[in-house]
């Protein structure tokens, strides 16, 4: 298995299936993956954004930066099991949690971000998928009811009006927007140097506020101001499609746009029942069912814009006997992507 950021071969691949929203690259999982007809993932760090984690017991620890002999341990782990590893996902907000708000201390901070960058260039892992969510991912519930039982997550707007401050204040659009280009001009340029694309995902959800502090990628504006704020063929999209449906984004528009300007780096294939611009109220179907857009639309139009790229499942239905990751919600949405692209490439 070759080293994607040595050879460009991310780049050049055709559009694809792939797997992600996982931590740990466990044999029993890695081995489900391959028995998918899948050869490519993305690991996601997200328990490390939980409260009193022992970073020690991840597959990266640390608790500013990550190191290079881990980085270049957990791409091997992949790589052995026939795998390709396209990108980490979630930096701990421990890494960049006072540079996304402007705290005393960020500079020291973005010196380890810098360093994680190019640890991960280093090692051979060309995208870096990161968020930037202060006040992190909001839900109602995970366990709402749809087709069959199945559990999906459920938002409600009203549930989050009574959340108190989670900086002590309420912060500005400005001030915010002020705070990320100080982060774009401080990692680029180390990006491109090591060779590694940055891939900014949606706010979940994207309303314009949540406990005080701006929801800044909540639009389709706010992605086009964020792609345009420090030039870099290096920064683009994690194009999640089910927080643009949330959005009210017109997807085909979205999708053309960004696509002539070789941004959307991978996607994020799940939907929802509706936007949250006449509604309040929204859930997580499965990709079969009616939702905000025609998944086999969306597949055809990436397809028609020249997109190469991996296609994985975001977040999916609970099903009965599915576990920590619903490995059989998971299964049943590779296996419809699978589906339509080999029917788009008849």
């Amino acid at each position: 298995m070759e080293r994607l950021i040595k050879t460009g071969q991310w780049k050049d691949l055709p559009m694809r299936p792939g797997f992600g929203s996982f931590m740990h690259p466990t044999e029993e999982k890695l081995t489900l993956i391959k028995q998918l007809g899948v050869d490519e993932i993305i690991l996601n760090m997200y328990r490390n954004n939980l409260i009193d984690t022992n970073f020690d017991k991840l597959p990266l620890p640390g608790d500013h930066q990550w190191e290079y002999k881990d980085l270049l341990m957990l791409r091997k782990t992949v790589e052995n099991a026939g795998i390709r590893f396209l990108a980490l996902e979630n930096m701990p907000f421990s890494f960049y949690d006072k540079i996304m708000m402007g705290q005393p201390g960020r500079e020291e901070q973005l010196k380890h971000v810098q360093e994680t960058i190019a640890n991960m260039g280093a090692a051979g892992i060309p995208v870096l998928g990161y968020g930037w969510t202060p006040t992190g991912v909001w839900r109602s519930s995970t366990t709402f009811p749809i087709r069959g039982g199945a559990q999906s997550m459920s938002i409600d707007l009203d549930d989050f009006k009574r959340a108190p401050l989670s900086h002590g204040r309420i912060f500005s659009e400005e001030e915010m927007w002020d705070y990320y280009q100080y982060f774009l001009e401080g990692v680029l340029p180390v990006a491109e140097e090591a060779g590694v694309t940055l891939a900014l995902h949606p706010n979940d959800p994207p309303v314009p506020s949540l406990a005080g502090v701006p929801q800044l990628f909540r639009s389709f504006e706010a992605y086009k101001k964020a792609m345009s704020m420090v030039e870099s063929e290096n920064h683009g999209l994690q194009y999640c499609l089910g927080n643009f449906s949330a959005m009210g984004a017109n997807i085909d528009e979205v999708t053309e746009y960004f696509a002539k300007q070789d941004k959307l780096i991978y996607v994020h294939f799940q939907t929802v029942s509706n936007s949250l611009v006449n509604d309040t109220k929204l859930n997580e179907v499965f990709v079969d069912m009616p939702g905000y857009y025609d998944p086999v639309k969306m597949l055809k139009k990436l397809k028609e814009v020249g997109y190469k790229g991996m296609i994985m499942p975001g977040h999916v239905p609970k099903m009965i006997g599915d576990v920590s990751w619903e490995e059989r919600g998971r299964a049943f949405t590779i296996g419809y992507i699978k589906g339509i692209i080999a029917t788009l490439n008849q």
